[in-house]
């Protein structure tokens, strides 16, 4: 399984951050609605994972984890400006609001994993196999940390939790 970066700058991309709140309180209606452009679409499958960045102004870090849903498939540039452009499909598994609720910050991430661009740049860029279980592991203290917050948003939405 590889582990694709995804960048989200709600002030220049077509999914705005009205979507983003809209989708994370029906959260269990959109999975199958959800896609994303990849940049090296050619090293992605299905099942595998991606996290999402929230960049730009704002507040920013990671505010999404999950698996790609499908493989690669083209479709018509986001942007408007007529690039070859592939799209994944989306399974979130976690959601974060990241007005209301901590994130895993790009100041975190830069410290972390400073091998890599967390400000921003092509979405869809593959992350380094040791970076990507360095991310898992940072990723994993950050929801046990955390895990009063997710435990009352999925009380709320009636999720079962598997312990």
């Amino acid at each position: 399984m590889k582990t694709f970066i995804l960048f989200w700058n709600p002030a220049i991309s077509s999914y705005k951050f009205y979507d983003f709140q809209r989708e994370l309180e029906e959260i269990s209606d959109y999975y199958n609605n959800m896609n994303w452009s990849v940049w090296e679409y050619e090293k992605a499958r299905a099942g595998d994972r991606f996290f999402m960045v929230r960049c730009g102004n704002g507040i920013t870090g990671i505010c999404m984890s999950g698996f790609f849903s499908s493989n690669p498939y083209k479709g018509e540039d986001w942007s408007g400006r007529g690039r070859e452009t592939y799209y994944m499909d989306l399974e979130p598994d976690v959601m974060i609001h990241p007005e209301y609720r901590p994130i895993l910050t790009t100041m975190e991430l830069m410290s972390e994993i400073p091998t890599f661009e967390w400000t921003g740049g092509h979405s869809g860029r593959l992350l380094d196999e040791k970076s990507a279980e360095k991310l898992e592991s940072l990723w994993k203290a950050f929801i046990e940390k955390n895990e009063e917050i997710f435990k009352l948003r999925a009380f709320r939405q009636k999720v079962d939790l598997v312990t």
